[in-house]
């Protein structure tokens, strides 16, 4: 059986003629040195150029950004050097305007019939929108992770994240220890506390008053701790504060220093009324000294309880 005919209407030319007139994907060809061969309409429109054939013996270097076209070429060398296509690349481009186009693009090397490289050629595709939602995405899913770990009236971390945190603390420090028996400062802390007559105050100036108590106190607790420390509303007007790196002694500086601050920010309740003084009672406990997270958080509601009894604004 002979070998069939192309139909004229079908012509490498015709097909060529399609692929520059009519795709949406810019698709060009280069020579060796990286000098445009070959570009369709697409291409040449994203530089503002009508009429492809001017491109024909330029580079990138005349169309992108100096740092753009020297990446560009190095990755032409390499696909020529290797014969190795690189697919589905992600390109930022950021124009002198300051706006940002991103692309998906793939490069080959052009092989000849004696198994030359003569150069590369490439396809890629306008994605900016696709970037912009996938963007906005993850600003939408790193927003839902952060409501998940915050309590809504203080911005302070919730209960459900404080059991994450300390357990992950907790697996830190037995990895460490495992390595370092011998210092005893490797540990960390852990203070609970509760504002004292709390209930009184919300009994008599209402729970809209309560709740500015609760928010000044998270506003005292985070500006007075350190930058590794994490501060969590448990739930009410009970709150934890986690140590990291620091040992009995020095938890209950800390402790000290909340319950001064504390105590030195009076509060107006009513203004017919003096201020009210909040104080706070607290427990401290540390890691290093209790055999697991249950027992680390218990010791500490249990020193709470005992400053509670010993007459409250006070550390144990």
């Amino acid at each position: 059986m002979g070998r069939e005919k192309m139909d004229p209407n079908f012509s490498n030319e015709k097909i060529l003629e399609v692929i520059r007139d009519y795709s949406n994907d810019t698709i060009y060809f280069k020579d060796s040195n990286s000098r445009f061969v070959w570009n369709n309409r697409a291409h040449a429109a994203q530089f503002g150029v009508s009429d492809p054939r001017e491109m024909k013996g330029k580079t990138d270097a005349d169309y992108f950004p100096k740092d753009f076209a020297a990446r560009a070429r190095r990755e032409e060398l390499e696909i020529m050097d290797t014969r190795t296509p690189l697919i589905s690349n992600i390109e930022k481009l950021e124009k002198p305007d300051g706006s940002i186009i991103w692309y998906s693009a793939s490069k080959y090397p052009i092989i000849d019939n004696a198994d030359n490289v003569i150069g590369t050629w490439g396809i890629s595709r306008n994605i900016t929108a696709l970037k912009i939602v996938e963007e906005e995405l993850s600003r939408t899913n790193e927003k839902l992770k952060r409501l998940s770990q915050v309590d809504d009236l203080t911005g302070l971390f919730n209960r459900r994240y404080f059991y994450e945190m300390i357990e992950k603390t907790a697996s830190q420090y037995d990895r460490r220890n495992n390595r370092r028996k011998d210092d005893p400062d490797d540990t960390f802390s852990l203070i609970s506390l509760d504002i004292d007559f709390f209930k009184k105050i919300n009994d008599d100036y209402g729970h809209n008053k309560g709740d500015d108590v609760l928010r000044l106190v998270a506003g005292i607790l985070t500006s007075s701790c350190r930058k590794s420390d994490m501060v969590f509303r448990i739930g009410g007007d009970e709150f934890m504060m986690l140590l990291p790196d620091t040992p009995l002694k020095g938890a209950k500086v800390q402790a000290e220093r909340v319950r001064s601050a504390l105590s030195g920010a009076p509060i107006v309740l009513d203004d017919n009324a003096a201020p009210v003084r909040l104080t706070a009672s607290m427990g401290i406990s540390c890691y290093r000294d209790c055999s697991d997270v249950a027992e680390l958080i218990h010791t500490a509601d249990d020193r709470l309880y005992t400053s509670k009894n010993l007459g409250r604004d006070r550390v144990t």
